[in-house]
């Protein structure tokens, strides 16, 4: 489906001291975030972050399959699919793209929670490309707390993370989603000893925040950590703050370039970092990709908890992309996933409620083959013919991608009920049953796993994006 009416907002629109405070400016009704601030100094000629050795775990000798799966031939897909059901068409997708400018001044705020196919940053860093925004020209950077996290990468040099942290994302449920992070994830340790450290310059080693808040939750027992900064010696931090939402604030007359932060008592849920800088904001985009995460971490989250992170950010945009962890649950119950969605949606808007939205829809899903049953043509001397092959199983091609196609028609639903737009992935490959024929593009633009996408992929998505938002007039990749 491709968008439907995008609201007008969006066209309108070494330590020296420690003081404490109680800062709140909600969006919707939050609680109130308790913040303390360290002055620090920040140092010259930073050598490069390095993370601890970690121990690698021996696995045991796998034996080899002997007939793996891998992606279907063009001539297997015209075998199987006659056995496969494509979902029947959306007279909607049909529809033009509707146009819908961002702001004249430049002053874009933007966030964007989703999946694993988010959590690399190839889609959003390719949106701001379209965007004609310099990668560098971004301040106030919110940060989930995925560090380390496969998958993930962020607009940082570098961070590490010890064995002694465990992620708790909150569409699991349990204690996470009463004290959710910004990215609908935590971090949390209880062992002296655990560190996080990040390297919080540009690829180019270029330093451009001088204020760099460690989000939290404060505990009714005090929590001590150790602090270096820029190489500085550590020092010791007491957090002694109002039990809830709290913030550790680092402060410098210049930009820094590296924390490193050690628990040494007490239990420690890591929420996100809130990167700020004094220079002028060209755009802000807050990108919280986790991946396996579906939708309902905003159903789960406590919205009073997670509006708290949110008080000086007034998004003009919000997105939210999931559809695919959601689809791969057998089988699929669309009147569920409705109900959640619903839900989901709800709180979301609770906590942003002058924002405009987008529901974005999962792209097409293949399934994989056995490599025995996989159709294949040779050739010897000037004429051709078809490999032998053991008689093709019966393999359903589109059973993913009946179930995307739902989850779309019901996103695109639920999103009008909302106030939200809605944009569909698979519509951008050209419908169901595409994820074979972008497997074979040169480059390709599916990952083998008939799930992800190569960077291609996703950039060719962002390029479809902004077209169909009326933010570039550049070619249509998404064709």
């Amino acid at each position: 489906m491709r968008s439907t009416v995008l609201p007008a907002l969006l066209a309108a629109a070494g330590a020296l001291s420690l003081t404490s405070a109680t800062s709140a400016q909600p969006l919707a009704q939050s609680l109130p975030l308790a913040v303390q601030t360290l002055q620090v100094q920040a140092q010259p000629d930073v050598p490069d972050l390095t993370c601890e050795r970690k121990l690698l775990l021996r696995r045991g000798t796998q034996a080899t399959n002997p007939d793996p799966l891998e992606v279907p031939t063009d001539d297997t897909v015209r075998e199987l699919a006659g056995e496969s059901a494509l979902p029947a068409p959306d007279p909607q997708t049909s529809a033009p793209p509707n146009v819908h400018p961002l702001p004249g001044n430049g002053a874009w705020r933007i966030a964007i929670w989703g999946d694993s196919h988010l959590a690399a940053g190839f889609f959003s860093d390719e949106l701001a490309r379209q965007m004609k925004v310099p990668a560098d020209n971004v301040s106030n950077v919110l940060l989930p707390a995925n560090m380390g996290r496969a998958g993930v990468r962020l607009p940082i040099r570098r961070s590490c993370v010890s064995t002694q942290w465990k992620y708790e994302p909150v569409y699991l449920g349990g204690d996470g989603a009463g004290a959710p992070g910004p990215g609908l994830v935590n971090m949390v340790a209880d062992q002296p000893g655990a560190t996080l450290a990040w390297d919080l310059r540009s690829d180019k080693g270029v330093a451009n925040y001088e204020r760099v808040r460690i989000l939290y939750q404060q505990t009714a027992t005090p929590i001590a950590v150790a602090l270096s900064v820029d190489g500085a010696p550590e020092t010791t931090v007491t957090l002694a703050q109002a039990a809830g939402p709290a913030v550790l604030e680092l402060a410098a007359d210049k930009p820094l370039s590296q924390v490193r932060l050690r628990l040494l008592d007490g239990a420690l849920r890591f929420s996100g970092l809130d990167l700020q800088s004094r220079r002028a904001s060209g755009i802000e985009m807050d990108v919280f990709g986790y991946p396996g995460a579906t939708v309902a971490g905003w159903k789960m989250a406590r919205t009073d908890y997670i509006a708290s992170w949110f008080g000086g950010r007034d998004y003009q945009l919000v997105l939210l992309e999931f559809g695919t962890n959601e689809g791969a649950n057998k089988p699929f119950d669309a009147g569920a996933y409705r109900r959640m969605l619903e839900d989901s949606v709800h709180n979301m808007r609770t906590v942003f409620p002058n924002a405009a939205c987008v529901l974005i829809a999962p792209g097409d899903r293949g399934v994989l083959v056995p490599q025995s049953a996989n159709i294949r043509k040779t050739h010897k001397g000037k004429g051709k013919h078809k490999a032998k092959a053991k008689a093709a199983p019966r393999i359903d091609l589109y059973v993913y991608s009946r179930v995307h196609a739902e989850i779309g028609r019901i996103q695109r639903d639920v999103g009008a009920a909302a106030g939200c737009s809605t944009w569909s992935m698979m519509d951008a490959m050209g419908g169901p049953g595409q994820s074979y024929v972008w497997a074979r593009q040169t480059p390709p633009l599916m990952a083998r796993d008939l799930i992800h996408f190569t960077v291609p992929g996703y950039q060719r998505f962002a390029q479809k994006f902004a077209r169909d938002m009326g933010w570039t007039t550049q070619g249509d990749g998404g064709k």
